[in-house]
C-alpha cells in the first residue's frame, strides 16, 4: 500500500490514502538519469532525535528495526521495520525514535530527465510537478529482497573508484526494479496459499541461514502465529521442522557426493555446531553423519563389486543417488578425525590393519602408565578400546559438555554454558547487576551508563560496533539487540568471532534481568536482585499509595524541544512503575489512547502542544532533559499550560529525562526511588 499523506485535515494528522500512478513512476524512471550521492546507515536512540533537518537530495529510508514518528514538511507517519518511505529535496525532516532505538537506511539520490524525455507522458508529469520529489510511504509486499539490495548498495558504497561509481548507478536502478516490480504485483498477492509460497521460496534461497520463525513472519508481514498456522496446514508440518529437514537433506547429499568433513558439511547447512548437527542428523535418519556416509560406500562397494552373485548381469540397478567415483578415504581429515577405511582393500589387509593399530594404542596406554600394575595390564585392551569407541560415539553425535543450545531472536546457537569473556552491545546495566563485566559495549550506552554505575575497564565498542575490536578482545560470548547487526556486517559477522545472540529489549526490568541471568548462568543472582527489587516496590507502593485517592489520574509528560511533545505508556519513563508495579490511575485518554491503543513496539504516543489538555490528569508528571530546558520554559509560560487543572492545584512533578530513559537493573533501582520522591516530597 502507498500512503501518500497530502491532505492533513486535523490538527491530530487524519489523512487520505490514495495509490500513485506506479505506470508513470516507471516510465520516469525508464527515461531518468540518476546517481548516487550518498548511502547512510542510522541508528537513532530515543532522545536523539533528529529534528529540523533539511534533505540535501531526494532520498529513499528503509527501516531496519525499531519504530519511529517521522514528519516530513507537514506529513506525519509512523514507520517501523520494513517500511520505506520517499521524499524530495529541500523537505524538511523530523525523526523522533518510538523505540528505544531506530534503525535505518538513507540512501540519497539524484535524478534528472534529459531534454529528449521532455515530452509525452513524461513532459505532462514534468508540467504538474516534480516527479522524483513526491512523498510517499510504503508497505513492502517482500521486504527481504528490497532490504538485501539496500544492504548489498551500502556495503558497495564503502568502494572507490570510477568502476565503483557505474556500479552504484547500475545498483540504483535495480532497487528501482524491485521495489516497482513489488508495488505493481502486490494486489495480485495477499492469499494464504500465496504466503505459504513466499516462504517456501524463501527458504529454499537461505535455508543455510539464520532463518527465524520471527523473521519469516517479519518479511512476510504477517504474525509468527498466523505464519505458523498456515505452514502447518498447507505443508504438513511446522516452518522450523521443513529448514531442518532442508538443511540434514542437503547434508546427506554432501556427506555421499563430496570429501567435505563434518564441520564444513554443517557449516556449509547452516550449522556452527557439529555436536548439535549430528545429533539432528542422526534423530532424522536413524544414524549418524558418518556411520550414512560409510554405509552408503560399503553399499556402493557391495553393488561394483563382480564376485556379488545377487546383482543380475541382465537386470539393471537403480540408480544411486550418490557419485560413485568419491574416494572415502580421500575426505579432508582434521586433525582428531577419525579416518574412514576403505572397503577396496582385502579383507586379510584390513584385519591386520586393525591389529596394527591396536597394538600401537595399548603399547602407548601403557607406556603413559608405568604404575599400572599386572591385576590392570590384562584388561587394558578391551578398557581402551571401549574408551576409543565411546569417545568417537561422543564426539561425534553428543554436544559438548560445556556448551547448551539458546534459542533467540536468529535461531539456535551453541553458547558456553558458563561465558568467561563478554561483548555486549546492550545489556551492561543487566550484566553488572549480576557482578558479571562485560569486555566491552556499544559507544552511546556506555556513553549514558557511566552517569550511574562504574564502567571500569570495559572497552569502547564504538559506533556500528567494530568488528577488529570485538575479535581482539577474543569473547567466547556476545550479546547483541538486532539494531547493532546491520552496520556491522549482519548476524554472520559477529558470529564467526564468537557464539552470537540476538535478544528482544523488553524494557521490564524484571524480565530482562531474568533473561540475562539464564543466559549466563547467574539464575540465582537474578532471582536475588528481583526480590530486593520487589521489596523496594512493595515499601514505595505503600507510601505513595497513603497519600494519594484510588480514583486520582496520572499522566507522563515528555518535552524534547518546542517540536516533540510525548505521553507515555506504562514501559518506560517511569510508566512501569507509576501504572504496573504501584498500580496508579492513568488519565482515562492515556488509557485508551497511549496504553491501549499505539503499536506494541513504541513507547509512547507523539502529540501536537495543542492535545496536551485531552491527555493531562489529576497529576502530571513532566520529564525533560537538560537541553530542553527553553522548551520547557516556553511551555510553562503559555495560557495553555496555565489553564491546566494539574497546573493551578499544583499537582506538576519534575523528573529527569536522561535519568528514566533506560530501565536496565541499575537504572530501575533507582528510579523507583526517585519517583516516590518527587511525588511525596511536598504531600
Amino acid at each position: 500500500m502507498i500512503i501518500d499523506y497530502n491532505n492533513p485535515n486535523s490538527a491530530n494528522g487524519n489523512r487520505e490514502v490514495r495509490a500513485l500512478n506506479w505506470d508513470e513512476q516507471m516510465l520516469l524512471w525508464n527515461q531518468a538519469a540518476a546517481s548516487i550521492l550518498d548511502i547512510r546507515h542510522i541508528v537513532l536512540w530515543e532522545g536523539q532525535d533528529l529534528l529540523s533537518y533539511q534533505l540535501p537530495a531526494n532520498m529513499f529510508l528503509l527501516v531496519v528495526s525499531g519504530s519511529a514518528y517521522v514528519r516530513i514538511d507537514e506529513h506525519k507517519c509512523y514507520l517501523k521495520r520494513h517500511h520505506l518511505l520517499h521524499a524530495g529535496k529541500g523537505m524538511n525532516v523530523d525523526i523522533m525514535p518510538a523505540k528505544h532505538e531506530f534503525s535505518y537506511y538513507l540512501v540519497y539520490y539524484k535524478a534528472v530527465l534529459p531534454a529528449s524525455a521532455a515530452s509525452g507522458v513524461a513532459n505532462g508529469m514534468v508540467m504538474k510537478a516534480q516527479p522524483f520529489r513526491l512523498f510517499y510511504h510504503v508497505i513492502l509486499p517482500e521486504p527481504g529482497l528490497v532490504h538485501g539490495q539496500v544492504r548489498r548498495m551500502y556495503e558497495e558504497w564503502q568502494q572507490s573508484g570510477v568502476l565503483a561509481q557505474i556500479r552504484m548507478k547500475s545498483m540504483l536502478f535495480e532497487l528501482i526494479y524491485v521495489l516497482f516490480g513489488q508495488l505493481q504485483n502486490s494486489k495480485d498477492r495477499g492469499s494464504p496459499s500465496d504466503l505459504v509460497a513466499y516462504a517456501l521460496r524463501y527458504i529454499h534461497e537461505h535455508y543455510a541461514e539464520a532463518v527465524s520463525m520471527d523473521q519469516l513472519a517479519e518479511l512476510l508481514g504477517c504474525s509468527s502465529s498466523y505464519m505458523y498456522r498456515l505452514f502447518k496446514a498447507e505443508i504438513g508440518k511446522s516452518p522450523n521442522d521443513y529448514i531442518i529437514g532442508i538443511r540434514l537433506e542437503q547434508a546427506r547429499q554432501y556427506l555421499l557426493t563430496t570429501q567435505l568433513n563434518l564441520r564444513e558439511i554443517a557449516q556449509s547447512v547452516g550449522y556452527s555446531d557439529v555436536y548439535y548437527f549430528s545429533r539432528l542428523f542422526k534423530k532424522q535418519f536413524g544414524i549418524s553423519p558418518l556411520q550414512s556416509r560409510k554405509r552408503e560406500s560399503e553399499h556402493s562397494a557391495l553393488h561394483r563389486n563382480p564376485l556379488n552373485t545377487s546383482v543380475s548381469s541382465i537386470v539393471p540397478s537403480m540408480p544411486l543417488s550418490y557419485n560413485h567415483n568419491v574416494n572415502e578415504n580421500d575426505y579432508h581429515q582434521q586433525e582428531g578425525e577419525i579416518p574412514l577405511l576403505s572397503n577396496n582393500h582385502p579383507k586379510s589387509s584390513m584385519t591386520a590393519l586393525v591389529m596394527l593399530c591396536l597394538s600401537l594404542l595399548i603399547s602407548a596406554c601403557q607406556a603413559g602408565s608405568g604404575n599400572v600394575g599386572s591385576e590392570s595390564k590384562g584388561s587394558t585392551a578391551s578398557s581402551t578400546a571401549g574408551a576409543a569407541n565411546s569417545a568417537a560415539a561422543s564426539k561425534e553425535a553428543e554436544p559438548s559438555s560445556a556448551t547448551r543450545l539458546y534459542k533467540h531472536k536468529f535461531g539456535e546457537t551453541a553458547i558456553p554454558a558458563n561465558p568467561k569473556r563478554i561483548v555486549t552491545a546492550y545489556h551492561l546495566g543487566h550484566m553488572l547487576a549480576l557482578d558479571v563485566r562485560p569486555l566491552g559495549a556499544a559507544t552511546y550506552i556506555l556513553q549514558y551508563s557511566q552517569k550511574a554505575m562504574d564502567t571500569t575497564g570495559v572497552v569502547d565498542l564504538g559506533a556500528p560496533l567494530n568488528l577488529e575490536r570485538i575479535a581482539d578482545l577474543e569473547p567466547d560470548l556476545i550479546i547483541l539487540i538486532e539494531a547493532y547487526l546491520e552496520p556491522s556486517g549482519g548476524y554472520e559477522g559477529f558470529n564467526k568471532i564468537a557464539p552470537t545472540v540476538v535478544l528482544e529489549a523488553n524494557q521490564d526490568p524484571v524480565k530482562d534481568i531474568r533473561l540475562i541471568g539464564d543466559l549466563l548462568g547467574k539464575q540465582d543472582k537474578a532471582e536475588q536482585w528481583i526480590t530486593q527489587y520487589q521489596a523496594k516496590i512493595a515499601q514505595t507502593k505503600e507510601r505513595v499509595q497513603q497519600r494519594f485517592d484510588p480514583n486520582e489520574t496520572f499522566t507522563i509528560l515528555n518535552v524534547r524541544s518546542e517540536k516533540s511533545r510525548m505521553i507515555y505508556r506504562d514501559r518506560n519513563m517511569g510508566g512501569n512503575i507509576l501504572y504496573s508495579y504501584w498500580g496508579l490511575k492513568p488519565q482515562a485518554k492515556v488509557l485508551k489512547d497511549v496504553i491501549q491503543g499505539i503499536d506494541d513496539e513504541s513507547s509512547y504516543l507523539s502529540i501536537a502542544e495543542e492535545a496536551i489538555p485531552e491527555y493531562v490528569g489529576d497529576h502530571l508528571i513532566v520529564a525533560a532533559a537538560p537541553g530542553a530546558q527553553g522548551s520547557v520554559d516556553k511551555l510553562m509560560a503559555s495560557g495553555l499550560w496555565k489553564n491546566l487543572d494539574a497546573v493551578k492545584n499544583n499537582r506538576v512533578y519534575r523528573i529527569d529525562f536522561d535519568q528514566f530513559l533506560f530501565n536496565d537493573p541499575i537504572f530501575a533501582m533507582k528510579q523507583v526511588d526517585i519517583l516516590a520522591d518527587a511525588l511525596t516530597k511536598n504531600r
